[in-house]
């Protein structure tokens, strides 16, 4: 089913305690089973990002603003506005926003609904 609609009307649920907040765009509330996508923003200092993977999901990151540290298995990057990053399923990955500004993704799962799952690997 086509849909269109403002990023600025979407719902927005708060993420972890003092993490930011999420606003959700096209995912499995809309019957979508391919794909969701979703845009994080992350509260300057707040909570690290979890150490997590997804089995089946490949992972798309597209900086919209800021500057994050994004840690892939051991190594750690940073990344910054208008940055692409891919991360394959299986990939043991975290995000944080450790600058002094509003960190802004789009965040990309393909597929999602029943396929999608967040595997805590701390």
């Amino acid at each position: 089913m086509f849909k269109l609609f403002h990023l600025d009307e979407c719902p927005t649920n708060p993420m972890e305690p003092g993490r930011g907040e999420q606003i959700k765009l096209i995912n499995p509330s809309l019957g979508t089973e391919k794909v969701d996508v979703h845009l994080n923003r992350l509260v300057p200092g707040g909570p690290r990002g979890k150490h997590h993977h997804h089995t089946n999901a490949d992972n798309v990151y597209i900086v919209k603003r800021g500057e994050g540290t994004l840690t892939i298995e051991d190594k750690t990057y940073t990344v910054r506005e208008n940055d692409v990053v891919y991360i394959p399923a299986g990939v043991r990955h975290s995000l944080s926003n450790l600058g002094k500004d509003v960190f802004e993704i789009f965040e990309i799962y393909a597929p999602s609904g029943k396929n999608m799952d967040f595997v805590l690997d701390e």
